[in-house]
């Protein structure tokens, strides 16, 4: 609605935006987020808390969109603006003593809504809302006792305006199928069902008045009092045609014995009416018993199938679900043997990498160790030097190989030197070649970690130069988490 109003402007809003005079953008914004401001106030009920002060928001609000829609300058639209967010502040001033003071009123307006009261009783809303406002101009005078007696018959009435939405909504069926039976005289050629009919309506409204909110049973009472009144409209109408017709009570019995004897026919058998009609009516009761039986009978046989069918299904069902998991099972398992076999097949082929002189690869279930023997540092440096390239580059294939693997690099030295020294030096060779690694391959730091053991961790006795080169070496970790 916003939009279309400001679509009527644009020409003389193009023409002000490109001499720099109004920011049509942030303006046009603005106003929608203060009528948006608005609407949230009137559905907390603040229009009726504190009204003239939400009927000032509303007018400073009318009024900066009449002066968009003129190209006014942007300062006196926002200084519109200004003063109806002023006004809703000022109104929210009173909200927390008007939920109070209308607390019993708002509930009761709320459950008037709830029943369509503006369109089933809009006199009676009518006189509730303009109570409720009363009652909110009170309230902004600071006349609690005054606003306080307005809430509670603001109340009162929005409890009148609920009642007769309910008896209009419940009612106003039955009131159209009376009015159409007086008009058919059904009140004299119809007296015991029109006033039946009446009675019902009576007892209808009767229900309502003890509780308004026991619709349901009103409502059943009023839609039997609906069939009655046309019940007697149709006997009315058959009267007038006798009337009319100048009908004999011979007349009148052929045509009803016409009637039962198309029952009789559809129930096979003869109709004769020389003892009156009630032994064919009886005769008629007794064959439409007996279907019934039997009826019932085939209702009971076609339960009992159906419960059988109901098992089977189950049956099958459970069977089916048995041989869905087994399938899954059986999927599962093969895919975790071909994924074994391939993993299998790439630890051969990593295996054939690395000559003796370079380093071992060592296996099992879940992770592969490269014990790399051959990547050596100068004495005391974690420095990488080119000659270690060529070993490094097949160790970038194996994790290539690999893209599933968390990596751990360690670092062990001899136990040759100080042990503290052995740590730090151990940890910074480990940091080194991770660090390599990342800058060659691409791919996520958190999946590589380096730790540092020092001389901790011997493969071979430290007391022999040929130990101790063992021992002096990086060793490669990748893990598989269990699969």
């Amino acid at each position: 609605m916003l939009n279309s109003r400001l679509t009527g402007a644009a020409a003389s809003a193009l023409i002000l935006l490109a001499a720099g005079a109004l920011p049509a953008q942030s303006i046009e914004s603005r106003i929608e987020r203060t009528a948006q401001q608005i609407e949230e106030a009137r559905a907390a009920n603040v229009d009726l808390i504190a009204p003239r002060a939400f009927e000032r928001a509303e007018d400073r609000l009318e009024d900066a969109r009449r002066r968009y829609d003129a190209g006014r300058r942007a300062e006196d639209i926002e200084a519109r603006l200004d003063e109806s967010l002023s006004a809703l502040e000022e109104a929210d001033r009173f909200a927390e003593t008007g939920r109070v003071v209308l607390e019993a009123a708002l509930q009761a307006r709320a459950d008037a809504l709830g029943v369509q009261a503006p369109e089933f009783a809009p006199e009676d809303w009518e006189r509730a809302e303009r109570e409720a406002r009363d009652a909110g101009r009170r309230i902004e005078s600071e006349d609690t006792a005054e606003a306080e007696a307005r809430a509670g018959r603001a109340e009162a009435l929005y409890r009148d305006a609920e009642l007769n939405a309910i008896r209009a909504d419940v009612l106003g069926r039955t009131r159209g199928a009376r009015e159409a039976s007086r008009e058919a005289r059904a009140d004299r050629w119809s007296p015991v069902l029109f006033s039946r009919g009446d009675s019902l309506v009576a007892e209808a409204e009767a229900v309502l008045a003890g509780d308004r909110y026991e619709s349901a049973s009103a409502g059943d009472l009023a839609e039997e009092a609906a069939r009655t009144y046309r019940h007697a409209e149709r006997i009315s109408a058959l009267a007038d045609s006798v009337s009319r017709n100048r009908l004999t009570v011979e007349d009148l019995a052929l045509r009803g014995e016409a009637q039962v004897r198309r029952i009789a026919r559809a129930l096979q058998f003869e109709a004769r009416f020389t003892e009156g009609a009630d032994p064919v009516v009886s005769d008629a009761l007794v064959a439409i018993e007996s279907l019934y039986g039997e009826r019932a009978a085939l209702r009971a046989d076609v339960d009992q199938r159906s419960a059988e069918i109901a098992r089977l299904d189950r049956s099958v069902d459970s069977l089916d679900a048995r041989l869905a998991e087994l399938e899954v099972r059986e999927a599962t398992v093969s895919a975790e043997l071909r994924e074994r076999q391939r993993r299998e097949q790439r630890f051969r082929e990593v295996e054939a990498i690395f000559s003796a002189e370079e380093g071992e690869v060592l296996r099992s279930e879940d992770r592969l160790i490269l014990r790399l023997a051959g990547l050596t540092f100068p004495s005391g440096s974690d420095e990488l030097r080119p000659d270690n390239f060529a070993l490094l580059t097949k160790v970038q294939r194996v994790i290539r190989e690999f893209p599933e693997a968390r990596i751990v690099v360690e670092g062990h030295t001899d136990s040759q030197g100080n042990e503290s020294m052995n740590q730090s030096l151990s940890r910074r060779r480990a940091i080194a070649v991770r660090e390599y690694i990342l800058s060659n391959i691409a791919m996520s730091a958190d999946r590589i970690t380096a730790v540092g053991y020092g001389e901790s961790r011997p493969v071979a006795p430290n007391s022999t130069e040929a130990g101790r080169a063992r021992n002096r070496r990086i060793e490669i970790t990748l893990a598989f988490d269990g699969t």
